[in-house]
């Protein structure tokens, strides 16, 4: 036992070391952050946040309320991604403890319990590490995402509706949360939520006037509305969603590398339509997940975590601009998935579960560690990004996981309970 105590000690302090290391680095390097504390600094001159020039030559699209109250620490990049850094991995841990709760770790073996740790551990580590050098903020929304649903669950309605509101606020794609509130029936987060969204639109007004608030509000929309064209036609390689997938397949684009990706040759407007009808597609799918009556709340634990894990994976699909780092958002599915096929492969395997089985295995080569252009050289790894195999691996993981539902284990465990 002693021992056992002392190698959780050494490796505690192990991860530590790493976490301040890795910390430290990027805050020298720099990453994202540097964009948002620089629309911080023009904000304090009274600049357009909105409009060149910017840091690194990247738009800043966040609200004006995240450079508003990054104004006091805009100069001091160091200090500040460094915090930021060290904070990203504490929710990090906190959201991996909320996202424990939902499973019965009891009916694991120890063997199987650490299989499935290191299987989470394994097909996380190029998303955390991307989000970590980035400096980036998508686990900042993850983990509000857990936390206020946390909240919620637990009857304490408004500080779980003013975290994901504040999200929503800082960065929009949170706000796909919001239906899964209404459909459960938890009005009051649900109120609060948007509440302090708006609230949060209009709260810089103190400092920097209503005008230039307004303004500002103005201007942020003008470059995150969705009808916008190329919100609806990526090409260039770096950015997977539904937005960058499926146009490259549908029209002639201009990619980064010379080789051609479209099967039809459609124009704009019935590449835009395809794209929207298969965004809406998508979040019909939630009824399938939800499948009770509207407004009844969900017990089961699994359950809810197979719902929430959904909407969470849902958002680097359906938004566009989306970067490699965004996709740790489908780590909790994919997470239940594994933990799916751990309790249910010992027992008799079915066609439909080998082909799901498989298919999952296929599909998990890249979110691994083996899909990176240091393994397999940056030609196939450029190659891969201009066909969007990420985006169609994240696609893959919704018919797989609507096979393998909840539902699906309890059968099975039932079954082999009563021969």
């Amino acid at each position: 036992m002693l021992e056992l105590l002392n190698r959780k000690k050494i490796l505690t302090i192990l991860l530590l070391i790493i976490v301040l290391v890795t910390s430290v680095v990027t805050a020298i390097d720099g990453g994202d952050f540097d964009v948002y504390l620089d629309a911080a600094k023009k904000l304090s001159e009274n600049l357009n946040i909105y409009s060149p020039p910017f840091v690194r030559g990247l738009q800043y699209y966040y609200s004006p309320f995240f450079a508003w109250i990054l104004m006091p620490f805009s100069k001091h990049i160091f200090i500040t991604e460094l915090f930021w850094s060290l904070l990203s991995y504490a929710l990090l841990y906190r959201t991996f403890i909320l996202f424990l709760g939902y499973f019965d770790t009891v009916s694991l073996s120890r063997k199987e319990y650490i299989l499935w740790i290191l299987l989470i551990a394994l097909l996380s580590f190029q998303f955390i590490m991307y989000n970590v050098a980035m400096i980036q903020v998508t686990i900042f929304l993850l983990w509000a995402i857990f936390e206020s649903l946390n909240q919620v669950f637990k009857g304490k309605y408004i500080l779980g509706g003013f975290i994901l509101g504040l999200a929503i606020n800082i960065k929009l794609m949170p706000v796909l949360l919001l239906p899964f509130l209404f459909y459960r029936g938890y009005f009051k987060a649900l109120s609060v939520a948007i509440l302090t969204f708006a609230l949060l639109l209009y709260l810089p007004a103190i400092g920097l006037g209503i005008g230039f608030n307004s303004f500002l509000l103005s201007e942020w929309w003008a470059i995150i509305n969705p009808s916008n064209k190329e919100h609806v036609i990526e090409a260039g390689i770096g950015t997977h969603s539904i937005v960058s997938l499926l146009p490259v397949y549908l029209t002639e684009t201009i990619g980064e590398m010379n080789y051609k990706r479209n099967v039809l040759n459609l124009d704009f407007q019935a590449v835009e339509l395809i794209v929207n009808i298969s965004r809406l597609f998508i979040l019909a799918l939630s009824l399938i997940y939800l499948r009770t009556l509207p407004f009844k709340k969900e017990t089961n634990k699994l359950k809810l975590l197979w719902e929430i894990s959904f909407f969470a994976i849902t958002i680097p699909l359906l938004f566009p601009h989306q970067q490699k780092y965004a996709f740790i958002m489908a780590i909790p599915m994919i997470s239940y998935l594994v933990y799916f096929f751990i309790v249910t492969f010992k027992f008799k395997k079915t066609k439909g579960y080998k082909v799901a089985f498989y298919t999952f295995v296929i599909s998990m080569i890249i979110y691994s560690p083996l899909y990176g252009s240091d393994i397999i050289g940056s030609f196939l790894f450029r190659l891969t990004q201009h066909y969007r195999f990420l985006s169609f691996s994240s696609l893959l993981v919704i018919p797989i996981s609507i096979y393998c539902s909840p539902k699906r284990i309890f059968k099975i465990k039932e079954k082999q309970n009563n021969k």
